[in-house]
């Protein structure tokens, strides 16, 4: 079993250093979620963070321009690629309150009690979930809060690859639904203060959602053999011809939760 997962954890990193050059072309940045937390942190000034999981810091970014110069992100990932590409980012847009280190989200580089916010967007599917939350409560401050961003498993099944693309919502095993979160959260001693579902209209064109698919733009398509996944492909083209009468202007709606948890 053990041998399984470091093998679909190899098969991850190796996607995301192949993919970290181009992941802002391919990824859709979510400002509400973003909004959101900055809202909170606003409460206090000098707020230490962490940004685990953190890729090649399109939300790090976020969070630190809306913040003030007193605050201070630890940007963490276990890819160095996208940790290479994500200070290159961050420096030329002249922000220098942040570190950014290769670390795995089970053994945290952070000390014991001293985050006041620890963040994760979309990467939670990658974490060993109760390691994490336990390495969470470890770093958090007594009064610190930790905010999940994630797509819950039947969130995948409604947007257009779960809709459309055949597989994608029955191999992307890795998601979780809110009652596993919950029950997570619970066991590693603490609480989910709040939760808001995004919604997010989408509008794209069949050649650019096909070029999505082969450049990997979600991990789930590197969980299918090559067969599977040219086949599927195919399918998935022919789904949306039929399906949407404008192929230059086909609309969805993506949707995602924001977990806000405290010990």
């Amino acid at each position: 079993m053990e041998m399984k997962t470091e093998t679909i954890f190899d098969v991850a990193n190796s996607h995301f250093s192949e993919i970290a050059p181009k992941y802002k072309a391919l990824r859709t940045t979510d400002l509400d979620p973003i909004e959101h937390i900055i809202n909170h942190l606003r409460k206090k000034s000098g707020n230490t963070m962490s940004d685990v999981g953190c890729g090649d810091g399109r939300y790090s970014f976020e969070l630190l321009k809306s913040l003030d110069d007193d605050s201070f992100l630890h940007c963490i990932d276990y890819n160095e690629d996208m940790i290479k590409y994500l200070k290159s980012y961050l420096q030329d847009n002249n922000i220098l309150n942040f570190c950014a280190r290769p670390g795995h989200a089970n053994k945290l580089p952070l000390e014991s009690n001293s985050m006041d916010c620890i963040v994760t967007f979309n990467a939670i599917h990658h974490f060993d979930l109760p390691r994490f939350l336990a390495e969470v409560y470890e770093c958090l401050k007594d009064d610190g809060h930790a905010f999940i961003y994630t797509r819950l498993r039947n969130q995948n099944s409604r947007n257009i690859w779960g809709q459309y693309f055949p597989l994608f919502a029955e191999i992307e095993d890795r998601l979780f639904e809110f009652d596993e979160l919950q029950y997570a959260v619970k066991k590693a001693e603490m609480k989910i203060d709040h939760t808001q579902v995004f919604g997010h209209n989408r509008t794209s064109n069949l050649n650019s959602l096909v070029n999505k698919a082969k450049n990997n733009h979600y991990s789930t398509f590197t969980l299918y053999s090559k067969n599977e996944f040219e086949k599927s492909l195919e399918v998935f083209e022919q789904n949306i011809r039929d399906n949407f009468e404008d192929i230059d202007k086909i609309q969805w709606q993506d949707e995602n939760i924001l977990l806000e948890i405290s010990k």
